[in-house]
This record gives structure tokens, C-alpha cells and sequence, in this order.
């Protein structure tokens, strides 16, 4: 088997898959009732949860969201929560139609998570608190059935305190069923382009209490599947897992508007966007495709199988 194209051939499908959840974020802004969308730290977030999601890391029931044994994941930044019901949506734990007319009183998505959606234990939106209860959901986690806790925080996030309490208590109980992935984007909501607080030292600061840390590039999947990858796979050794996910707010986007906090997005700027991101998408297919054409029919059968299972379908490219 040709190691090296299996897997370039799964970084291609996640890339596709990237696209498709940018342009389900920009058409829930769109058909928001009040157009409204948390863009840039929804869109820093895709990278880290389409790896997570759709990397094959984490252990989920779509069918049986409360089955127990699952991994638990907790969306701390729940502003972001437009890339998270796009994920789910695509998965399948609810109909797409519910990220139509989004932010209005008869919708179940608004602008943070909560319970009311399928795979969603608990509501998260005041910054801060989301790591403390995927801490708990770590310890819980270590009794049969186990399973692992994910958490996704935002950098500016993590200037709260009450971060670092469950970052210091996490260590302490070496709580190695736990992996948070900080999406560290480089802004916050007073200003999209730079934290208040200077942030290059992060992976100190959680190795101090006791943390494993990586610091990945969060503009591509490479280095984070490689980061999921050690946690998962790897030995465990008592020690939390940090993973610090260093991108731009608002990356992948294609218009200014994107690096904004939270903003309305009007019909016309989402029909600009939403092409360009298609266009993005049509040439990642064509890369897939070339990537299926070079390899046997084994390795092929293989991959073309692992892009259905992610709703991806492709013809390899005729030889002719």
C-alpha cells in the first residue's frame, strides 16, 4: 500500500469536507432571522473540529447521542457554535432544515449550544466554563464505561481565571483522558486582530501544571492529525494533552468580513463568499480525484469507502 497517497488522499477528503462546512456557516448566517453570525471564531474553528469529527479520533453515536461510553465533546467557545451545528448537521444528528432561520424564537439553534440539540450536553457561551465540565466529564470518564473528554476553548477565552482552575486541578488528578484544543486565533471580541492579553507562552503555561502540549499550525490538518493522533494513540502517562491550534481569526474566509467577531452578513456578501468557497471546493475535488487515479485498486476502493463515509463522492480521473 502506498502509505504516503492513503494519506494524502484523507487530508484531501477533510479539506473537501473544510469547504463544505465553511459554506454551511455562511448560509446559517444568511437565513439567520436577524442574519447574524459569530464568523471569525467559527471559522478558526473548523480546522480543529472537522479533525476531530471526521479524523476518526473520536468515538460518537450519531444514532444514540446519549449512549453511554462515547468520547464527550464540549464546545467552551460557544460563540463558534455556527461551524459546530454545521458539523453535526452534517453528520446527522439533526436535519439540516434546523440551520434555517437560526437566532429566532422558534429555532432550537441560537447563538451559543445548548442541550436542546442532539449530541450537546450542556449549554457554553459565558467564556470559561466549558473546560471545567469536560474536566468532569474526564474524571467520569475513567470508570467503566470510559472514554475520552474533548474541549475546544478560544485563546481570548482563556484569559478567565476559572480556565486555570481546572487547568491546575486536571493536572493534579492527571487526567490523561483529557485533550483540549485551544484555538488560538490571535483575537477576541473587543478587537478580532490581537488578545488583550499576550498569548505566545501558552504551551508553558500548561506544561507547568502538569501538561502534555503541542503546537500545531491551524491552517491545514497535517500537524493537528498528527496531534490527535499521539493523544488517542499514544501511551498515556498521567499528563493532560494540550493542543495549541495557531491560525488567524476568521481563516479560510475570503472577504474582510470574515475576521469579525460576531456581524451581520447580507444576501449579497454571502453569495460572493459562498462562491468563492465552492470554487475552493471544485478544486479540491479535482486533487482527490487526481489522488484516486494514482493509486491501485485496492488502496483506491479504500479511500473512495472513506470518502462515502463522509458524504464524499468522487469519480478517480480517466486515464484517458
Amino acid at each position: 500500500m502506498d502509505t504516503m497517497s492513503i494519506d494524502e488522499g484523507l487530508l484531501s477528503l477533510l479539506r473537501i469536507k473544510d469547504s463544505e462546512i465553511r459554506m454551511l456557516c455562511i448560509e446559517q448566517g444568511r437565513d439567520a432571522v436577524d442574519r447574524g453570525i459569530h464568523i471569525g471564531g467559527a471559522f478558526s474553528a473548523v480546522v480543529p473540529l472537522v479533525a476531530l469529527y471526521y479524523g476518526g479520533f473520536m468515538k460518537y453515536s450519531v444514532e444514540e447521542p446519549t449512549r453511554p461510553g462515547q468520547d464527550m465533546f464540549i464546545l467552551s467557545k460557544g460563540h463558534a457554535v455556527a461551524a459546530l451545528a454545521s458539523v453535526y448537521a452534517d453528520l446527522g444528528y439533526f436535519d439540516r432544515a434546523l440551520l434555517k432561520n437560526s437566532r429566532s424564537d422558534a429555532s432550537i439553534l441560537n447563538g451559543h449550544p445548548g442541550p436542546l440539540l442532539p449530541g450537546i450536553p450542556i449549554a457554553t457561551g459565558p467564556e470559561g466554563h466549558g473546560l471545567g465540565v469536560a474536566q468532569g466529564l474526564a474524571m467520569a470518564g475513567r470508570e467503566e464505561p470510559r472514554f475520552d473528554a474533548f474541549c475546544l476553548c478560544g485563546d481570548g477565552e482563556i484569559q478567565a481565571g476559572m480556565i486555570w482552575e481546572a487547568v491546575m486541578h486536571a493536572g493534579a488528578r492527571r487526567l490523561d483522558n483529557l485533550c483540549l484544543m485551544v484555538d488560538a486565533n490571535g483575537g477576541q471580541l473587543d478587537n478580532p486582530r490581537a488578545t488583550a492579553f499576550p498569548m505566545e507562552g501558552m504551551e508553558s503555561w500548561f506544561a507547568s501544571f502538569g501538561w502534555k502540549t503541542a503546537s500545531v499550525d491551524s491552517s491545514d490538518y497535517g500537524s493537528i492529525l498528527q496531534a490527535l493522533d499521539e493523544f488517542k494513540r499514544g501511551p498515556r502517562n498521567g499528563k493532560p494533552t494540550a493542543i495549541i491550534c495557531r491560525t488567524k481569526k476568521g481563516f479560510g474566509g475570503f472577504s474582510s468580513f470574515c475576521v469579525s467577531h460576531k456581524g451581520e452578513i447580507s444576501p449579497e456578501l454571502a453569495a460572493q463568499e459562498l462562491g468563492f468557497q465552492e470554487k475552493r471546493k471544485t478544486l479540491r475535488l479535482e486533487r482527490y480525484r487526481e489522488i484516486l487515479s494514482s493509486l491501485g485498486p485496492e488502496e483506491a476502493g479504500l479511500l473512495a469507502e472513506r470518502g462515502k463515509s463522509m458524504g464524499i463522492r468522487a469519480e478517480p480521473v480517466s486515464a484517458s
